[in-house]
């Protein structure tokens, strides 16, 4: 292998490594730490590819370093964690790198041995998206945010026969103010005067109301009791999608210690608010389950770390199902005067012996006949 295939094969992999790696820079660390310490005390939560200690100090006096990583698949996390980190009486500061710092350019020569002029390698820069794996990185495909990769496979196209025709001039839309009043809302309409009222859930917190005319529908939509349970209150639309979901995630690996609400609230922060959780405190420490409103357009299916008293956990979070309301609906109380009630006490009490008067009728019988016998014998 020739000095320039060698310079070219070089260029090639340090290319590939800028283009599959992420760079963070880390200060606060004693003067004594060498690269190799660095390498071995970042290596806990991530594969480190490469380390560099410049000479010279930051401007507060104090030495930095980057720290280059590779199969990194939430860089915000990665951060999170390397500020975690303790060497000796120092507490490790990171930070993501804002723009990477330029290959030197190698000669390109030609047939004729003559170099050509020098080509530039782009300038990769930091993005605040999260990036995938290795694997997906290299094949040109990128992980979700959470969970699951969307499918690299074509669209799928849905033509006129695939389409359903609805009438929407009677029906709106809302998004709710509190998710929990959603299965309440038969009876929060009752109140305030909207009685054939037909809902549907359109998932996250919107639903679909349906009337019986358009005026009613207008009324509706411009009531002031009604509007003060719903951040939007609009007319239905063919292709409106909600953007939230409401799921339940399966949550495993929080140790006992650590296993406390407050800690599940902020695991289902990750990916939106923590809505409600499984009632199981004391018969189950195994798993579980919290349910979660999230904009991710993908299924969470993640495996991460928690830190609890300087100890590393592996959590796993799968997701489960959508959560799916159940309207409750109103029911009328049964009223009666207190004449009827007095009759029907009183057919009640006659009923519950219907074998008085058959008894009586009986006795009376054999009473006839006795008599009757002893007539005979006088």
């Amino acid at each position: 292998m020739t000095a320039s295939s060698q310079r070219s094969f070089h260029h090639s992999n340090e290319d590939r490594t800028q283009k599959i790696s992420h760079s963070i820079y880390v200060t606060n660390f004693p003067d004594s730490v060498t690269s190799r310490d660095l390498w071995s005390s970042c290596s806990t939560y991530g594969t480190v590819v490469d380390v560099f200690i410049p000479f010279k100090k930051s401007k507060a006096g104090k030495r930095f370093a980057f720290v280059r990583f590779i199969k990194v698949f939430n860089l915000t996390r990665l951060v999170e964690n390397l500020c975690t980190i303790w060497i000796g009486r120092y507490h490790l500061y990171a930070n993501q790198v804002r723009f990477e710092r330029p290959h030197k350019p190698y000669p390109n020569p030609t047939k004729s041995g003559v170099p050509s002029k020098p080509v530039q390698p782009p300038v990769f820069q930091q993005s605040n998206v999260r990036g995938g794996s290795y694997a997906n990185i290299v094949n040109g495909s990128s992980l979700g945010s959470h969970g699951t990769s969307i499918s690299p496979s074509p669209a799928l196209i849905l033509d006129d026969s695939c389409l359903a025709e609805r009438d929407l001039s009677k029906h709106a839309m809302g998004k709710v103010k509190d998710f929990s009043s959603i299965p309440n809302l038969y009876t929060i309409l009752k109140d305030e005067g909207f009685l054939d009222v037909k809902l549907s859930y359109l998932g996250g917190t919107w639903v679909l109301l349906e009337f019986d005319n358009v005026d009613t529908k207008e009324n509706m939509m411009n009531h002031t009791g009604v509007k003060s349970w719903f951040h939007i209150l609009q007319n239905a639309s063919n292709d409106f999608v909600s953007e939230e979901r409401i799921v339940w995630v399966d949550i495993e690996g929080v140790p006992l210690h650590a296993w406390s609400r407050e800690t599940f609230v902020r695991i289902g922060k990750k990916w939106g608010d923590t809505l409600d959780m499984e009632d199981n405190a004391d018969s189950s420490f195994g798993r579980k389950r919290v349910c979660v409103k999230t904009k991710h357009p993908v299924c969470i299916l993640e495996t991460f770390k928690i830190i609890v008293k300087g100890r590393v956990f592996m959590v796993r979070a799968k997701e489960l199902f959508t959560w799916n309301p159940t309207f409750v609906t109103h029911k009328e109380k049964e009223y009666m005067s207190d004449d009827e009630s007095y009759h029907a006490s009183k057919n009640k009490e006659f009923n519950s012996h219907p074998n008085v008067e058959e008894k009586r009728t009986s006795t009376f019988k054999i009473l006839f006949v006795v008599n009757n016998y002893f007539r005979i014998l006088i």
